[in-house]
C-alpha cells in the first residue's frame, strides 16, 4: 500500500473487484498500521468481508452484503465504503474505498475470491459521496475467555469478571467504580402518603422488631448475606421507611403539642 502513503488520514481508491451475482464471496485482508516506529500502538489488522446477492434481490438498498471486523491497538482503517458499477441489483464490479490513517509505509493487504478478478490501484482520493457504508462488526459464536480475567458463555449470555463464586447475568469478582448508577423501579412508596394508606401502630412495630430482629418489610441478615440484595427494591423499602418514619414523628410532634395544651390549661 505504500503507492497511497501520506502523513495524514486519507480516503484511498484501493481498487476494484470484479464478482457476479449468486453469491459470489470475497474477503480483503489488510495487515499494517500507522507510522514509522515499531510501536505496537502503531499496528492493527482490519479483514472486509463481501458477498453478492442473487442478481434480483437487494439489500439495504444494494444487491451485496459486507462487514469488517478490526484488531490491534488503533484502527488503521478506520471507514470502508463501496460502490457498485450500476445502480440496480445487476452490478458486476465494486470500487472498494477505504479511510486508511497516516504513513501506511509497507502496510500489505489481500484479497481472496474464487469466482472473482481484482484490478488493484491504492490511490489517494477524494471522499466517496455515495455507496455503501461498510459496518465494523465482531460476533463470536462461541465462548470467550480473555486469560481467565473476561468471560462469556454464548450459551446464557452470562459475563463474568474474575472469578466470583455466585451465579448471575454479570458477575464481578471486586470492586466496580463508576460514576453513576440508574435502577429502574416501579411502584415508588409515596403511596404512604395517601390518605388510605394504614401506618402500623408504633406497639405493633416494636412487637415486630422484638420478635425478628429486623424492621418490616426488609430482608433479614442472614438471607442478605446468602442471597444478596437487589439494590432497587432494597432502596424502595427504605425510601418507604424514611415516609413511614416522617408520618411517627408527625404523629409524636401532634401528641406532644396536645400534651403541651392540656398542661398549659391546668396551670
Amino acid at each position: 500500500m505504500y503507492n497511497a502513503n501520506t502523513a495524514n488520514y486519507a480516503w484511498i481508491k484501493l481498487g476494484t473487484l470484479t464478482m457476479p451475482q449468486e453469491g459470489s464471496t470475497a474477503t480483503i485482508r489488510f495487515h499494517g498500521g500507522t507510522g514509522y516506529n515499531a510501536g505496537i500502538t502503531q499496528m492493527g489488522q482490519t479483514e472486509l468481508y463481501i458477498r453478492t446477492s442473487n442478481g434480483s434481490s437487494m439489500v439495504n438498498g444494494f444487491p451485496f452484503s459486507a462487514y469488517a471486523t478490526r484488531t490491534g491497538y488503533i484502527a488503521p482503517v478506520s471507514l470502508i465504503k463501496i460502490i457498485p458499477n450500476v445502480a440496480g441489483a445487476a452490478p458486476t464490479s465494486y470500487d472498494i474505498y477505504i479511510y486508511h490513517g497516516g504513513y501506511v509505509g509497507y502496510s500489505i493487504y489481500e484479497v481472496v475470491t474464487i469466482s472473482g478478478a481484482y484490478q488493484r490501484l491504492e490511490q489517494i482520493t477524494a471522499a466517496p459521496t455515495q455507496g455503501y457504508d461498510v459496518p465494523f462488526n465482531l460476533t463470536v459464536q462461541n465462548d470467550v475467555n480473555l486469560s481467565n480475567a473476561l468471560r462469556t458463555n454464548y450459551t446464557t449470555g452470562n459475563v463474568t469478571i474474575g472469578s466470583p463464586t455466585k451465579k448471575s447475568q454479570l458477575m464481578v469478582n471486586g470492586d466496580i467504580f463508576t460514576n453513576r448508577v440508574k435502577v429502574s423501579t416501579d411502584n415508588w412508596p409515596d403511596y404512604v402518603f395517601s390518605p388510605e394508606f394504614e401506618l402500623r401502630p408504633i406497639s405493633d412495630l416494636a412487637r415486630y422488631i422484638t420478635e425478628n430482629k429486623h424492621l418490616p418489610d426488609l430482608p433479614a441478615a442472614k438471607e442478605v448475606e446468602t442471597q444478596g440484595q437487589d439494590v432497587g427494591e432494597i432502596n424502595k423499602i427504605l425510601v418507604k421507611k424514611m415516609e413511614e418514619m416522617s408520618l411517627y414523628i408527625i404523629q409524636l410532634d401532634n401528641r406532644m403539642k396536645e400534651l403541651e395544651g392540656k398542661l398549659n390549661q391546668k396551670k
